[in-house]
């Protein structure tokens, strides 16, 4: 007896029924996804375009990925996704997921990512956080806090 096979709905290729040649997929009665491993992947590289599709042509986004190598952030080089604004709807650039993520995060406002900052900064120098805000805003923070 040999070995159960399933054939892809996309390609039609008969492979093995195992995790090996098809994705995971929890919604499927054999736990297995309905395209191969193959179709997914040239899939989702291909297109990679989700909600992008009326911002940018193809040409576009294949450019904008293959001419970016490092998250513009933090200069990570893997896994690196495409950044947009929510309500512009324009693309920023590339980012890696854990940068987009973050953005997504603080509600993509800049105000909130800065009180982060001093936030972060007034935890290891307060004396660098104080001398900030004041450049900054004019408020004193040690005369504040006395």
């Amino acid at each position: 007896m040999g070995r159960k096979m399933l054939t892809c709905t996309r390609c039609k290729c008969e492979k093995p029924e195992t995790s090996e040649f098809f994705p995971l997929h929890n919604k499927k009665r054999n736990g297995l996804d309905s395209w191969c491993r193959d179709c997914r992947n040239s899939y989702r590289s291909e297109i990679r375009r989700g909600k992008y599709r009326d911002m940018m042509s193809d040409q576009e986004l294949k450019f904008l990925i293959s001419s970016t190598i490092e998250c513009t952030i933090c200069g990570e080089q893997d896994k690196l996704v495409v950044d947009h604004d929510h309500v512009t709807n324009e693309i920023r650039g590339m980012l890696c997921d854990k940068c987009n993520r973050g953005l997504g995060h603080f509600r993509d406002d800049p105000d909130l990512l800065e009180y982060a900052r001093i936030y972060l900064l007034a935890s290891k120098n307060k004396q660098e956080a104080a001398d900030y805000v004041k450049v900054h805003s004019g408020l004193d923070l040690y005369e504040v806090f006395q």
